[in-house]
């Protein structure tokens, strides 16, 4: 059925526990994969999807704790195989980007030594991959037996407006403070409102598709950021490019990049997490609660 609630769910409950089945059901075929990258990708981003989900449920399931932990750290694991690609990208990015300001030829040495630390990281983490695989498997398998406490509605205001406060305060201390740190805070938040989003979509798609939509344009304006931050922490410990004058030239372009960054995902953040979280938490209930009367009749 996909990451969202149907009308065949009998309940909230249901629903959440049959996406999440799912989302363990998946996790051999991605990992049987035959790109390794495409496969850390995949697994990695039904895990963080995961996660969203079991905050979702964290007012009602005792268990959030022990199965949280599994899946990050499971996950972490596998992080570094992903980073030297994502330093890469970031660094292509940022050069086309102010392609018709710079000589591309200055960073040449640079690409290849980024280039080459991308290929060496894809050998080896099959262990780390299997580990994530299990993790999500065995938690959907256990997802079926999960007692969650309360009634559908109230765990669903609760789990909103718990994940919508954390968001609010992210948005309030990046405001006061861009720097990496606390945008990369507001980036998870973005992503977890991203992911309940997705799974309340059929309550009233084209309102909650926007909600989806601006979640994930600002997910990915802090991910380019993020980004940045870490290629360029990369290439003052590793004196990456050897031309000290190249680097510092690149890291000045990446500074200026991340400001123009900032100043977009903001107003973005503002629109999502701007309104009292009790207020944004009780119209999703409220669209919710009509869908489920309005399709009742499809159980």
């Amino acid at each position: 059925m996909g990451f969202r609630i149907a009308p065949e769910d009998s309940s909230l409950k249901t629903g959440l526990r049959r996406v999440l089945a799912e989302r363990g059901a998946r996790a051999a075929g991605h990992a049987a994969e035959a790109d390794m990258e495409e496969a850390i990708h995949a697994l990695r981003k039904d895990t963080k999807k995961a996660r969203a989900l079991l905050r979702l449920m964290r007012p009602g399931l005792s268990v959030f704790k022990a199965e949280n932990r599994a899946l990050r750290d499971a996950a972490r694991a596998l992080s570094g195989h992903r980073d030297a690609q994502a330093r890469l990208d970031s660094f292509d990015k940022l050069t086309t980007h102010y392609a018709n300001e710079i000589d591309r030829r200055a960073y040449a040495g640079l690409r290849t030594a980024l280039t080459r630390e991308a290929r060496a990281a894809q050998n080896g983490g099959e262990n780390e991959l299997a580990a994530l695989r299990a993790a999500l498997e065995q938690m959907g398998e256990r997802a079926g037996h999960w007692r969650i406490e309360g009634k559908g509605r109230v765990l669903l205001h609760e789990g909103l407006e718990r994940s919508l406060a954390r968001a609010a305060r992210a948005l309030a201390a990046a405001e006061e403070a861009p720097d990496a740190a606390r945008l990369h805070e507001l980036r998870k938040r973005a992503k977890d409102h991203r992911a309940h989003m997705k799974l309340l979509r059929p309550a009233w798609p084209a309102l909650i598709d926007a909600r989806e939509k601006q979640a994930k344009r600002l997910g990915d304006l802090i991910g380019d950021h993020h980004d940045l931050d870490a290629l360029c922490a990369h290439l003052a410990a590793r004196e990456l490019p050897r031309d000290e004058t190249a680097r510092a030239a690149l890291t000045a372009l990446a500074a200026r990049r991340q400001a123009d960054l900032a100043a977009e995902a903001l107003p973005v953040a503002r629109r999502l997490f701007g309104a009292p979280p009790e207020e944004t938490a009780a119209r999703l209930v409220a669209l919710w609660r009509l869908w489920r009367r309005e399709t009742a009749g499809a159980r």
